[in-house]
């Protein structure tokens, strides 16, 4: 049996669409990728919930704003779990038996080309915001939309003003062009919550070397994605070629062994170092995992598999837990 592991820090994970859906995921459930049984079983001590707005939404403000009250009440449903916001509030859970909900938005089209409802998304404790999706906005450029542009004059106004309001800007999903006039513009470090590496598998929204190296270099972070199409070229082919055929959720017979996930991590430490790694997972918005990982209780698996080769344990705290908890310290 896996041993228990280091305090797990996961960036992010789609498990709103389980609340919306009136699961109650305190409990276990069947078909899902995260609820409190597995939380526990894989020592996750911050789990980011992110209220997902799907492009082209109509009143995507308010469609988040559902969102985020759900991801509250849950966070406030169970005395094993608690919100959290502030790096004082990360460190106590780090430092305990609760398990953590940072709130989340995936998706800049939820501030409706507006700062007021951004600043009204922070009162709602959201602390990290995906900026694009996998539709352009008409300040930033998503990276799946065909197009390589950046952000327009009110894009750096955003990204200025999530500076004042202590929001992390996430570039997962963002153009390549979009990342770097991010990362040049804020002037704290930036994440990109849920991608891999390029280097491994040449899907659009993974990270290049330079990227993740610019990433390190302004003390940003990357969380690895567990998604099989991001994790694997071999399974990524297939998928991408069913998708272009009409296939919407294409199932692909290829093998996809759960060592990628490490293979990732150790090609992130390789290429820009040990402080820029973190997780985010994914879990519970994508459609197909490596063999053997079924959810948040997975950790101790991926734990062990660091461990073999040869990870020290200050390597593995970093990469779980301590990287981000550097960053939210940056922003305060």
């Amino acid at each position: 049996m896996a041993r228990k592991v280091h305090k797990i820090i996961d960036l992010h994970c789609d498990s709103v669409c389980s609340l919306m859906e009136g699961k109650d995921i305190r409990g276990a459930v069947k078909d899902v990728h995260v609820d409190l049984p597995r939380l526990r079983e894989g020592n996750v001590a911050l789990q980011v919930f992110a209220a997902y707005v799907p492009p082209e939404t109509d009143n995507a403000f308010s469609y988040a704003c559902e969102r985020l009250d759900a991801i509250d009440a849950f966070a406030a449903s169970d005395e094993r779990l608690t919100p959290v916001e502030t790096a004082a509030e990360l460190r106590d859970v780090l430092a305990a038996e609760k398990t953590g909900v940072m709130a989340a938005v995936e998706n800049g089209l939820a501030i409706e080309d507006s700062l007021e409802k951004l600043e009204k998304l922070r009162r709602k404790k959201v602390r990290i915001i995906t900026l694009v999706h996998s539709k352009h906005l008409p300040w930033i450029a998503s990276c799946t939309g065909g197009e390589d542009r950046g952000l327009s004059d009110f894009g750096l106004q955003v990204i200025d003003a999530l500076g004042d309001l202590g929001m992390i800007p996430d570039v997962s999903h963002s153009s390549e062009s979009a990342f770097w006039e991010v990362i040049k513009r804020s002037k704290k470090p930036i994440i990109a919550s849920h991608s891999c590496a390029y280097g491994l598998c040449a899907a659009a929204r993974n990270l290049k070397d330079d990227q993740l190296r610019a990433l390190a270099d302004s003390g940003g972070l990357v969380g690895v994605n567990f998604f099989s199409c991001f994790l694997y070229e071999p399974f990524r082919l297939v998928f991408e070629r069913e998708e272009k055929n009409g296939n919407a959720d294409p199932e692909v017979s290829v093998h996809v062994p759960q060592s990628i996930i490490a293979d990732h991590i150790d090609y992130m430490v390789k290429a820009a170092g040990e402080d820029c790694v973190a997780l985010g997972s994914d879990f519970d918005g994508v459609s197909a995992l490596p063999e053997g990982v079924t959810g948040s209780d997975f950790y101790p698996v991926l734990e062990a598999e660091l461990r073999s080769r040869g990870y020290s344990e200050k390597r593995i705290e970093k990469i779980f837990s301590g990287n981000f908890l550097r960053l939210l310290e940056e922003w305060e």
